[in-house]
């Protein structure tokens, strides 16, 4: 009995599957049957079987689809082209980032040697007014009134300041016009 159906099966098989496979082809629209009759007896009736190859709708979704296909070639090469132009962008932007940290390094160091000069700004010229307030102090009372009126209020008074010999300090401020005498006592110290 194993024999008798294995057979059974595969007659089945050998028969189904044209039928199957021409079944499909009619769905798919590939396989139709075209009616016609004999030229030489009209009465009878030819059924002609023609497979199609193409269709009028398979051409154009063909050209749809390789229409929409090349278009999204291009959307992808102008893509490609977007990302390496934003990739040498960020290259860009990297190395100008660079710069700009090298520059505010350089800055930063030369901020640090100003503010170092800075500093050092007072006892420079604290040392330069009491270099002008021994020679100012050495002078005749008139003499260094007549040069000290024509300097700045300020700079009189860190002169002045200096001086060590109160004597000298009063006569040098008594020579002074009235307004510049009252001027530099206010800054006096």
């Amino acid at each position: 009995m194993r024999f008798k159906e294995i057979m059974l099966v595969v007659i089945v098989a050998l028969v189904a599957f044209p039928v199957l496979y021409i079944a499909m082809l009619f769905a798919t629209g590939s396989l139709r049957l075209v009616y016609a009759f004999k030229e030489d007896k009209p009465d009878a009736k030819v059924i002609k079987v023609e497979e199609i190859r193409h269709t009028a709708r398979r051409d154009s979704l063909a050209a749809a689809n390789s229409k929409v296909f090349e278009a999204l070639q291009k959307e992808r090469a102008d893509l490609k082209r977007e990302q390496e132009r934003l990739a040498e962008q960020y290259a860009r932007l990297e190395i100008l980032q660079a710069e700009i940290e090298k520059g505010r390094e350089s800055l930063v160091s030369e901020r640090g040697q100003l503010e170092k000069k800075m500093a050092d700004i007072p006892a420079v010229e604290d040392a330069r007014y009491k270099k002008l307030a021994k020679i100012y102090q050495a002078m005749k009372p008139g003499e260094a009134a007549a040069i000290l009126e024509t300097i700045q209020d300020a700079q009189v008074a860190a002169i002045l300041d200096r001086i060590n010999d109160n004597k000298q300090k009063g006569k040098i401020l008594s020579l002074l016009t009235k307004e510049k005498a009252v001027r530099v006592n206010k800054l006096i110290k």
